[in-house]
């Protein structure tokens, strides 16, 4: 047994630290997920104004503060009793920052966090093994996903073209959002009440122009084909069977035209997103294309037989067809994106927020209870000698929470929304996967389910700023604050990662007196709970080979890309705001923290 460590795993986001033990034959056999960051944000807000939340929770990610602030706000229209009052249109200009925020952290994580281990050597040698398209298509897939300062062999690579236009699609995006927040990351206008923001005729044009500079991005780069043909035949399909058939047919004739020649290029038809499909996938690329080779992502990040990993949204997106207000209580049932709960058989069940528990028994906490968000404890251990990330499954290993829905692990993100949503070509997939002896769940479906989001929301934004947003309407409600007296809020919401709540509790003072954050990563990237049950990303890695596309050229624990396919395709984020580098090294004398 070799013991196997990626620390840190994350390329941005903060700390995620993932120790695997690897049998003899390459195959994970057990897994600890730690964050490495104490985030302390719930401390810090005890005794403070409860608007203060919206600014305050924005900083523990400048990926995606503005879920955080929409979860806030939230809370905060619950708790001083203004959310069936909101103004339809402060409620399409919320869901407008946070489309946003979606589509640019999409994006980010397809071509800049995750895309750039479509580069690692590792396949370099499994294609060189493959004559004529083994070479060409490396070729290919450099000339798009390098990374800035990539060397292979100590060569130095340009960055790829795609991977330099989804920094700048990130760009694009977020100067969108920061004409309506002031700014971005940390934008200035959802507020308890509404928001601050009014948009004028000509910001409307504005957002339409960075709408179609997106389009631009997608038909030119993203897809082989133009973007309403593919959201017609898939997100629109009939049915997950056509919207499957639609894929394989088209990437059928892209495999015709371009086999024998040998040419990858979006010239003949092969979009990122084209060729991510075929040769990811095992099952797609050389059982069904009949490629000579594929990545084989559909078997990394795979859950087993017999786990009870269940898929878990709150819903996101106001119902703004319904006019002012929304139910803080019963939100996302009638959501364009809605809440659900739904269980390892894939059952959908009704989400209730009062099965949520979080515990901290593997955690550096010294609450162990599984408490309520409401009643919810964040009393970290003091001492640095109680801080060990070497201990083992038994131990405490982690600085994040155990969440469970009725004491059951989820996974959250897109794979789970578009599961509530029933989308075609997601569904149909991972129906794909089940009948042919694949896990319906995987590395692949996951980054599919993103990319198919990002097309999805891109179109629903359009809507909502063409036909929706009423420069003349109203934005902002003044909520009474002496509501807040005695009273707690809930805030629900769905972060580009997935299920994000915020728990606001205020005592007699109108102050903070308990303030609870239950974010996308502690889901997903959860430790063991008291019961010994692995979080879905340690569950996830057990099962999984260690090296490249099976193991398909051998072991090498020294680049262990079963690992880094499996937790990047959740697009872990461990909580970060400002990082700081200490190039000098001026500092390196030993210091003491101390936890506060």
């Amino acid at each position: 047994m070799t013991r196997v460590v990626v620390d840190p795993l994350t390329r941005i986001e903060g700390h995620l630290r993932i120790a695997t033990e690897v049998n003899e034959n390459g195959v994970i056999t057990d897994a600890q997920s730690s964050g490495m960051l104490f985030r302390g944000m719930e401390r810090m807000l005890v005794n403070r104004d409860p608007r203060d939340a919206a600014r305050f929770t924005q900083r523990i990610c400048g990926i995606c503060p503005t879920a955080q602030s929409l979860a806030a706000v939230n809370a905060l229209d619950d708790l001083y009793e203004v959310a069936d009052q909101i103004p339809k249109d402060a409620l399409v200009t919320r869901n407008l920052i946070q489309s946003l925020n979606t589509m640019a952290s999409h994006a980010t994580h397809i071509y800049v966090l995750w895309g750039p281990d479509l580069v690692n050597p590792a396949y370099k040698n499994i294609l060189d093994t493959v004559e004529g398209t083994g070479s060409a298509l490396w070729k290919e897939l450099l000339s798009r996903f390098a990374p800035i300062s990539y060397k292979l062999n100590g060569e130095s690579v340009a960055p790829g073209t795609a991977y330099i236009d989804g920094i700048k699609q990130k760009k694009n995006l977020e100067e969108a959002l920061a004409l309506m927040g002031g700014k971005m990351p940390h934008q200035m206008s959802t507020v308890a009440g509404g928001v601050t923001y009014r948009p004028s005729l000509a910001d409307i044009g504005k957002l339409t122009a960075y709408y179609h500079k997106l389009m631009d991005f997608v038909d030119g780069s993203t897809l082989g084909v133009d973007h309403e043909t593919w959201l017609e035949n898939t997100y629109r399909a009939s049915s997950p069977q056509k919207a499957v058939n639609f894929l394989l047919e088209h990437l059928q004739s892209v495999v015709d035209r371009s086999l024998s020649s040998n040419n990858f290029s979006q010239n003949a038809g092969w979009g990122d997103l084209e060729l991510i499909s075929a040769f990811g996938s095992e099952l797609i690329g050389e059982k069904t294309l009949g490629l000579p080779a594929s990545f084989k992502l559909d078997r990394t990040g795979a859950y087993p037989e017999d786990s009870n990993v269940g898929f878990l949204t709150y819903g996101v997106f106001y119902d703004v067809e319904n006019g002012d207000g929304y139910d803080p209580v019963g939100f996302g049932q009638t959501s364009f994106q809605p809440a659900s709960f739904i269980n390892s058989s894939f059952e959908k069940k009704g989400f209730d927020h009062k099965y949520i528990t979080e515990e901290t028994t593997h955690g550096f906490y010294t609450s162990d209870d599984a408490l309520h968000p409401f009643d919810g404890v964040t009393d970290p251990v003091t001492s640095a000698s109680e801080i060990d990330f070497e201990g083992g499954s038994d131990s405490r290993y982690s600085w994040i929470k155990a969440p469970r829905y009725n004491g059951i692990p989820c996974e959250v993100g897109p794979v789970s929304r578009m599961l509530a949503m029933n989308e075609p070509l997601t569904t149909g997939l991972m129906n794909l996967f089940s009948e042919n002896g694949y896990s319906a769940v995987n590395s692949f479906t996951r980054m599919i389910a993103k990319a198919q989001e990002l097309l999805i929301l891109s179109e629903q934004f359009l809507k909502w700023v063409t036909v929706d947003l009423d420069p003349n309407g109203k934005y902002y409600v003044d909520p009474e604050l002496k509501n807040a007296k005695d009273s707690r809020g809930i805030g629900l919401w769905e972060a580009p990662r997935g299920a994000l709540g915020h728990w606001v509790k205020a005592g007699s003072d109108l102050k903070i007196t308990n303030y609870q954050m239950v974010v996308p990563t502690t889901w997903n990237c959860s430790p063991r709970d008291a019961n010994g049950v692995p979080g879905p990303l340690e569950q996830a890695l057990m099962g999984t080979k260690i090296s490249a596309a099976e193991n398909l050229l051998g072991v090498d624990n020294a680049n262990p890309t079963g690992i880094l396919h499996t937790a990047r395709s959740f697009d872990p984020c461990i909580a970060c705001a400002v990082h700081t580098i200490d190039l000098t090294e001026k500092d390196r004398t030993p210091r003491t923290f101390t936890i506060v």
